[in-house]
């Protein structure tokens, strides 16, 4: 049995020969098929609620053709901007998809960063300030962040490492305790608290053992 489009298949090349006038989709979406002749029609299956009507009025039947054209033409057109607009979306939904995994993979690579930053310094403390009472451990953190605000370097890892500055640093010891990761529970909380910006000492640049001015925690003097 053919179906309703192959019928509309046909319809449309007798439309275009003059042979059958048209076919209307009305708002009931009814289906009204004419003939030029009124003696050719064929009644093909039927959509829901189609009606079938016959007419030898050429006229008529001439008019009837052209709107189905039009109508035809018409359907065209809408499922074009149809599909513009489906492929649009598509675009538009796999672009949010790319922005939202960008943002996360910025999120993560900025919390490795974070979480590296603040091991780097636990180690620092660790090595310069390990049997220091924890303010005194939280203050040399405090110094490291203070550098870092006034410029020795643009990046903690790049204070810490700045030549002649950190011993640790210098004889490879700080590269040792990170290595192992064995670094007390204390002086990660400490860089924690320095990073988040705690000072202790005010904005101290410098600490140590032998120079009797600043502020005084522990073994160490901060100025």
């Amino acid at each position: 049995m053919k179906t309703w489009n192959s019928h509309r298949r046909r319809l449309e090349k007798g439309a275009v020969a003059g042979v059958l006038s048209a076919v209307i989709l009305t708002a009931s979406m009814s289906v009204q098929v004419f003939a030029a002749d009124g003696n050719s029609v064929f009644a093909p299956e039927e959509p829901q609620g189609a009606k079938l009507v016959v007419t030898a009025d050429t006229e008529t039947a001439q008019n009837v053709s052209q709107s189905f054209l039009t109508y035809t033409e018409t359907a065209k057109q809408q499922k074009a901007e149809a599909e513009k607009q489906a492929e649009e979306a598509r675009k538009a939904e796999e672009a949010r998809k790319a922005e939202e995994a960008r943002k996360a993979e910025e999120e993560r690579q900025k919390k490795l960063a974070q979480e590296a930053d603040t091991t780097l310094l636990a180690a620092l403390i660790y090595c310069e300030a390990g049997n220091q009472p924890y303010d005194g451990q939280v203050a040399v953190g405090a110094v490291v962040m203070n550098r870092l605000k006034a410029g020795y370097a643009s990046t903690l890892r790049g204070v810490i490492y700045q030549s002649g500055q950190f011993g640790p640093a210098m004889t490879g010891k700080l590269d040792r305790v990170l290595a192992s990761g064995n670094i007390p529970s204390s002086c990660r909380q400490a860089a924690v608290d320095a990073l988040s910006g705690v000072s202790p000492v005010g904005n101290a640049l410098h600490f140590g053992d032998g120079v009797n001015a600043g502020i005084k925690i522990g073994a160490h003097w901060f100025h």
